[in-house]
């Protein structure tokens, strides 16, 4: 009886162990599969933006070297990928990206008739460890419209990229887009976001102006963005009944 009863504790012992043993494995394959997923989105995201930066070379590196994958492989594979996108290869990484970011922001200020539009802020995006300017945490460019003596104010954040990413654009971090959206309710400024898409920062193939109390995350699908793309030919309208740029 004892033997007996020491075979089913044994047999139940070795169950339970069994299941722990397959729970920990499913576990340890999720973790791998998010961290993988992880390493997707940071290549895409290069890709979207055009170029791979120094900090993504090093966040995938970090990655697949817990994951027992080829870093120097993902990388080269990625930077093969860009290559196709026609960059020049003697730009700096970051000056590629700051130069089409700013030369976008130029492209849609040029937008805008000077007789009705004054520039009242440009701001520039420069921070270390978390400090910043006070005009940093804004939108890219304050803007003040004028006609029949009425002058109404408001904000425009200029985003390009080189193409879509995962069917969409991700315009701003999550704190960013919360920031942008604590400035529009306390400085009571509506905010809108320019973004472009393709071609280079100062010729950008689409150019999309949404407003920003109509976007509910700092991503947009392009089925929703698609609605508000602009003609290129065309200059901004600033509607002050209705508190809209066209």
């Amino acid at each position: 009886m004892k033997k007996r009863m020491i075979g089913i504790i044994l047999m139940s012992l070795g169950g339970l162990l069994l299941i722990a043993g397959a729970m920990l494995f499913k576990t340890s394959g999720q973790r791998k599969s998010l961290e993988s997923n992880e390493i997707d989105k940071i290549i895409e995201v290069a890709i979207a933006d055009g170029v791979l930066t120094n900090n993504e070379r090093n966040k995938i590196r970090e990655i697949a070297n817990k994951n027992n994958i080829d870093a120097d492989k993902v990388i080269q594979q990625t930077e093969e990928r860009l290559n196709k996108l026609n960059i020049d290869s003697e730009t700096e990484l970051v000056d590629y990206k700051k130069k089409n970011g700013l030369d976008f922001e130029k492209y849609i200020v040029q937008k805008f008739n000077k007789q009705y539009f004054k520039i009242k802020h440009w701001a520039g995006d420069k921070y270390v460890n978390g400090h910043y300017a006070e005009t940093t945490p804004q939108p890219d460019i304050l803007f003040e419209f004028n006609l029949k003596g009425e002058t109404t104010a408001f904000a425009l954040e200029c985003k390009w990229r080189k193409q879509l990413y995962k069917n969409g654009v991700e315009f701003a971090s999550k704190e960013q887009f919360d920031r942008y959206n604590n400035f529009e309710k306390t400085k009571k400024i509506p905010v809108f976001i320019a973004i472009g898409i393709g071609g280079t920062g100062g010729s950008p193939e689409n150019v999309y102006l949404i407003p920003l109390r109509e976007i509910k995350s700092n991503f947009i699908y392009f089925v929703d963005l698609k609605k508000y793309e602009k003609e290129k030919n065309t200059n901004f309208y600033f509607n002050t009944g209705t508190l809209t740029l066209k």
